[in-house]
């Protein structure tokens, strides 16, 4: 999964409009630190949705339709 992809929810909830979008770019998300210092952090991706708003997900909850 790269900058300019287009992906997919693996399985959008009910009520939830995101269905894809284009990745943006990618962060990493460390949680709460005081409740669990020798947590890792998790990669998320900033995404530009179907529904025109942009927004942050987990790297493992999309997956790749179509490749830039």
């Amino acid at each position: 999964m790269k900058v300019g992809d287009l992906i997919s929810l693996k399985a959008p909830g009910s009520g939830d409009d995101r269905r894809m979008g284009v990745v943006l770019r990618f962060d990493a998300y460390h949680g709460f630190e005081r409740l669990a210092p020798l947590r890792q952090p998790e990669t998320i991706v900033e995404v530009l949705w179907n529904t025109s708003k942009t927004g942050w997900v987990l790297k493992g909850l999309v997956e790749v339709i179509c490749g830039n």
